[in-house]
């Protein structure tokens, strides 16, 4: 690259990767919800984790102080369990937009994303103008359906399995016509 020239950008995000017994339990509810929700796009498969900072378009320059900041938080956090239990959705349950996956409530999932987004600021990357709601997304309602609010009260309580958080990854995210591609960039285990 020449100087004065633009850096190339890339869309990216860093996540916890799910194993296939959560994946598993996960799809099996979609498929169960998918019979009384129509109109709703489904995640599939590989393209389920949790997202822990969405950064959007970013200077590829940029890598290298997210590796930083990610190593920072790595020596702070040991591996730990999160517990992955009942079905959402955003903005509420009678008017979804996003049906999701959540966590129980105190994890330290919270603790983990606030030291990361904590790091990213001191490297100027905004802060989240919400606050970190740990959830998995299942799928994005394309209509409203008048009865969601009573078939997602069934699952509230669901038990989709135990995460056992030790890895962040941080993901490029293409987006192509079929869906959008994830491409891991780093890699880091926790402890």
């Amino acid at each position: 690259m020449t100087a004065g020239s633009p850096s190339r950008t890339l869309r990216a995000f860093l996540a916890i990767p799910l194993p296939e017994t959560i994946k598993s339990g996960l799809i099996r509810i979609q498929k169960e919800l998918a019979a009384e929700l129509p109109n709703v796009r489904w995640v599939k498969p590989d393209g389920m984790h949790l997202t822990l900072k969405f950064f959007g378009d970013i200077p590829e320059e940029s890598l290298e102080k997210i590796g930083a900041v990610m190593l920072s938080v790595k020596l702070l956090t040991d591996p730990f369990p999160a517990a992955v239990s009942g079905i959402g959705a955003f903005p509420s349950a009678g008017k979804p937009r996003v049906i999701w996956a959540g966590f129980h409530a105190g994890s330290p999932l919270t603790t983990l994303q606030a030291a990361l987004e904590e790091g990213f600021s001191r490297i100027g990357i905004p802060r989240e103008d919400r606050p970190f709601t740990p959830h998995l997304t299942l799928g994005r309602c394309r209509s409203p359906h008048s009865g969601a609010a009573e078939i997602l009260d069934k699952y509230r309580a669901a038990d989709c399995g135990t995460l056992q958080v030790e890895r962040l990854i941080l993901y490029e995210s293409r987006l192509l016509p079929a869906g959008a591609l994830h491409r891991p960039l780093r890699t880091l285990e926790l402890g």
